[in-house]
């Protein structure tokens, strides 16, 4: 007898245990589909719990009028309250391309690009990015440097990966590329393409913007020294259309026409003379219009001085060779910071 009911409360302290692990799993249970951002040992330690914050996505924010009575910060009125709901918008870039961008050919990644980058895009501004092509492997070490990190994450610094049967070892290559389809294709919808190599620089202090030459089909250097242009794209496109590029690229390079600019320029103008004798006016919807040897002179300055050009060429070389005629101290102060740079020959 004493047996049976050593065994029976034997029963009945595991039926207790039992029950009381299923309820303490339950409550745990409980408490972590409520707060699923904290654990149980957080949750025993202080014993109070943050609730999450609410959501904004859904919340309207009441515009006052000018001297309208804030009943949040206690019925004062708004000295300084904005007229319009307009002066509370900011133009930040939302990191789409619309009709205008700055592109840049990376054949392969150097630290001293950052700064040139950086300095391009706070000359254009944020309504113009910069799209940066590269090789897949030099993709990431555009982001190392932290300030480059932010214009990427705000998209006025755009990182785009080459096609992998391009590869640009020479100026050949470089210049074939530049006129295949493919680039032009892939700046869709920017109509206004702004083109700069690595060894030019946009003056902070020009007396123009790129903006100022948006309204011709082509600018470049007048010496096609610069690698550093502007052109639309419907333009470009028009002219690649014409022509077959394998046949092209053997044509060009019999007659040693090897860069892209002067290529471009050439049959744009081809483009033009063709209207003209078909009786397209210059003020013509559509028609091509091409800036004066004087225009071109404000684009960019390489060995022909102008006092306020828009960009530079290779100024570390200036330097160097001691070239004529052309004031260092004023250039200095026109591009700072990139010239002083420059004087310390980083830029080769």
């Amino acid at each position: 007898m004493a047996n049976l009911t050593t065994n029976e409360d034997r029963r009945r302290k595991s039926r207790t245990i039992l029950l009381s692990a299923l309820l303490l799993l339950l409550l745990l249970w409980t408490i972590k589909l409520r707060y699923p951002q904290q654990t149980i040992m957080e949750f025993y330690g202080n014993h109070t719990i943050t609730p999450e914050a609410p959501s904004l996505a859904h919340t309207t924010i009441p515009f006052l009028e000018p001297g309208g009575i804030d009943n949040v910060s206690g019925g004062r009125k708004w000295k300084s309250k904005p007229a319009t709901t307009d002066a509370l918008t900011s133009p930040v870039f939302n990191g789409t391309i619309t009709k205008k961008v700055a592109v840049m050919v990376a054949t392969g990644f150097r630290s001293n690009l950052i700064p040139l980058i950086l300095h391009f895009s706070s000359v254009l501004g944020p309504s113009c990015p910069i799209i940066i092509y590269t090789s897949v492997e030099d993709v990431g070490l555009f982001s190392t440097a932290t300030a480059l990190g932010r214009y990427i994450l705000s998209g006025t610094v755009q990182i785009k990966t080459l096609p992998q049967t391009v590869f640009l070892s020479d100026e050949d290559s470089f210049s074939e590329f530049l006129t295949s389809k493919w680039i032009w294709e892939d700046l869709a919808p920017a109509e206004h393409v702004f083109l700069f190599r690595s060894d030019g620089m946009l003056c902070a202090n020009a007396a123009r913007s790129v903006e100022d030459y948006f309204e011709y089909d082509f600018v470049g250097h007048l010496l096609w020294m610069g690698k550093r242009w502007t052109t639309m794209r419907s333009t470009v496109l028009k002219v690649l259309e014409g022509w077959e590029e394998k046949a092209r690229n053997e044509k060009e390079k019999k007659k040693g026409v090897l860069f892209e600019d002067q290529w471009f320029f050439n049959h744009i103008k081809m483009l033009q003379e063709r209207q003209e004798a078909e009786g397209v006016l210059p003020s013509a919807k559509g028609a091509i219009s091409l800036p004066t040897a004087e225009v071109a002179r404000t684009f960019s300055e390489g060995n022909i001085d102008y006092p306020n050009p828009l960009g530079v060429h290779q100024v570390h070389r200036w330097v160097e060779k001691k070239v004529p005629g052309l004031d260092e101290v004023r250039i200095l102060l026109l591009c700072y910071p990139y010239t002083a740079l420059a004087l310390h020959t980083i830029l080769l």
